[in-house]
């Protein structure tokens, strides 16, 4: 084990994909939770605040890209989780419904076109119609089921975890450290943002907290799918997986369980269709011989 640690390739991977993230996600939850000390009402944007500030440190250390406008497909994530994160957070301010619906769905299209701009640009404008439709589609339908209302979302942290250490597993698999990186980083603010939120009685995640989750991962199984080259089984399984998740999360609401448990369960459900993912992907990766 220390031998391993020798490595610094290895030792990179450590720190800029996992401590430093989850250094930077806690300084931001005990700096934001003494300045809302006196304005309670905000305390609930702390998750939030941890989520992206945390990922973003991550992005910095392991991409370094921050140019504007983007010249890769992986410099567009900081700023679709930062504009992306900031719509859906004034949307979320609304009364009506309607406007987080709207803002969601909005931002998941234009962050698939984005995204998939460097494929469809050379199809055919029915097949890049089609491409986006169907990817900014899915995006929608899964944000509405993993985030439906204003409850609690903490129980959708935990199905976002799972996703974020499944798409870690899957990427380098299919050949992308790059993306496993970026999921270990989100993978480890997450799970900061939900330790402490147990640990701060009384606090619970708002759905901006869980709008840039949903946001920021499936930015990253977009890059995993059409640039990692990950199959369309694999694909589908971690479909499965977050939407299994969600399902169990709204059974539980709708029945009224709210202990940690209760909390915990759609994550350790989702975990399930996560580990045939990772199974899939590693069959894949062998019948290709592995390697890189």
């Amino acid at each position: 084990m220390w031998n391993l640690w020798q490595s610094g390739f290895v030792r990179s991977l450590i720190l800029y994909s996992a401590l430093l993230p989850a250094v930077v996600a806690m300084l931001m939850v005990v700096a934001a939770y003494y300045k809302t000390r006196k304005y309670p009402s905000w305390r609930n944007i702390i998750w939030g605040a941890a989520i992206l500030g945390g990922f973003l440190g991550g992005y910095a250390l392991i991409y370094r890209d921050f140019s504007f406008p983007p010249r890769t497909v992986l410099s567009w994530l900081p700023w679709l989780a930062l504009v992306g994160g900031i719509v859906v957070a004034i949307a979320d301010r609304r009364k009506h419904p309607g406007w987080r619906y709207g803002a969601r769905g909005m931002t998941a299209s234009v962050s698939a076109w984005i995204l998939l701009w460097p494929i469809v640009r050379q199809e055919s404008v029915l097949a890049a119609f089609l491409a986006w439709l169907t990817v900014a589609g899915l995006w929608s339908v899964l944000w509405l089921a993993l985030i439906p209302d204003k409850r609690d979302q903490k129980s959708t942290g935990a199905t976002l975890f799972v996703g974020a250490v499944g798409l870690a597993l899957v990427a380098p698999l299919s050949g992308s450290i790059l993306l496993a990186q970026f999921g270990s980083a989100l993978a480890v603010v997450l799970a900061v943002a939900l330790v402490f939120s147990f640990l701060i009685r009384g606090s619970r995640w708002d759905s901006p907290s869980a709008d840039v989750g949903v946001l920021i991962l499936g930015a990253l199984m977009v890059d995993l799918r059409f640039y990692a080259g990950a199959s369309t089984v694999v694909m589908v399984w971690l479909l499965v997986s977050l939407a299994a998740g969600a399902g169990v999360a709204s059974i539980l609401q709708h029945r009224g369980s709210s202990s940690r448990w209760a909390v915990l369960t759609p994550g350790l459900i989702s975990s399930l269709p996560m580990a045939v993912a990772g199974w899939m992907a590693l069959q894949t990766y062998l019948v290709r011989g592995g390697g890189y």
